[in-house]
């Protein structure tokens, strides 16, 4: 992170006060050296403390889909139809939430009914944004929670049903994306051919558009590293959307339109968070920052045993699946949270070999 912001200031010959705007969140990453000389109890009750503020907020996210009245930090609303009835959709699910959805489903700190209703309320409240994604990447962390803790020979045999069935939507599906408008737009943009009419940005409409136009985002913004060799490795540069160089050195056709100045968003996007990694970090960064996370995603896994290692390696994999239709990589609660996990885990086998010995 120093030495884009080196690279930024010196060769790009960005201002200090627009790359720390930019980065300002990442910096959140130092409060690992922080946990690591907490207490372990300390740690567990911050994770206490942030459940129960976690179960309230998710109470009032589910509260606005019952008065259809924006409680929380207010945002757009969209509807659904379930069995016939419309239902509001909100998009501010509270930050905390994920987390503690799998924290109340494997290491609930409650007991008894408390515990039960927790986890109607996080689960509730994570499913009732109705983002098809999101459901499917959650249901995917249970399935992957639920085959890991079978014994060995039973897992062998779930995992060649499964690797059956997958196969065969796999062969469905890939027949009909290879018919689909997101194949074609995504054909035409590798090939270089990217025109904003050409796609009909603004009538992208249905699961269908959505995943599309995220796509097309990604690989033009791609594209501008493969034809800008020096920002391959550490980026464009740690600009914020309204710098002055940003309409010098962009001039991106996908993307949504700004409001206020009917011109596309250039940087900033909260439908994948890969676009903006490339653009910020380069491949280098991107790849160093994934890294980080890769490398608390494994460690979990070999923990899994810990029940602190075992709900935060499903949460990672639900992180990874929803960065693909969000910006969460970028919010610095997405390893804060893990970091916290990561801690204690350390702390309970350095107390463990010093019980031994």
């Amino acid at each position: 992170m120093i030495t884009c912001m080196l690279y930024s200031k010196y060769v790009i010959n960005l201002g200090w006060g627009d790359i720390i705007r930019t980065v300002r969140y990442q910096f959140f990453w130092v409060a690992s050296f922080l946990f690591r000389f907490l207490p372990k109890e300390t740690l567990e009750k911050l994770l206490k403390y942030l459940f129960f503020v976690a179960v309230f907020t998710a109470f009032l996210f589910l509260l606005q889909i019952v008065i259809d009245k924006n409680i929380l930090v207010k945002t757009g609303v969209g509807y659904v139809r379930l069995f016939g009835i419309k239902i509001p959709r909100y998009y501010n699910q509270p930050d905390l939430l994920f987390f503690f959805t799998f924290m109340a489903l494997y290491h609930n700190p409650l007991k008894g009914i408390p515990k039960y209703v927790s986890m109607i309320i996080f689960t509730a409240a994570l499913l009732g944004a109705f983002h098809r994604s999101l459901i499917g990447c959650f249901l995917f962390s249970i399935f992957v929670g639920y085959l890991i803790r079978l014994p060995y020979l039973k897992r062998i045999y779930v995992v060649a049903i499964s690797s059956s069935v997958l196969l065969f939507v796999v062969v469905f599906l890939g027949n009909t994306f290879a018919h689909s408008r997101t194949y074609l737009d995504v054909k035409a943009v590798v090939s270089g051919n990217i025109d904003a009419t050409e796609f009909d940005i603004d009538n992208l409409g249905g699961e269908e558009g959505t995943f599309t136009f995220r796509i097309l985002h990604l690989l033009e913004r791609n594209q501008y590293l493969l034809e800008h060799p020096k920002a391959m490795v550490l980026g464009a540069g740690l600009m914020p959307e309204d710098s002055k160089l940003v309409d010098k050195m962009f001039d991106f056709k996908i993307g949504l339109v700004a409001e206020l100045t009917d011109h596309v968003v250039q940087l900033d996007t909260g439908d994948i968070s890969y676009s903006i990694l490339f653009l910020r970090l380069g491949y280098a960064g991107t790849f160093l920052y994934l890294l980080l996370i890769g490398y608390l995603m494994v460690f979990f896994y070999k923990k899994r045993e810990n029940r602190y290692a075992f709900f935060s390696f499903l949460y990672l994999i639900l992180t990874f699946g929803v960065s693909f239709f969000s910006a969460n990589l970028l919010n610095p609660i997405t390893y804060l949270l893990p970091l916290i996990s990561y801690q204690i885990i350390k702390k309970t086998d350095s107390e463990m070999a010093a019980n031994k010995s």
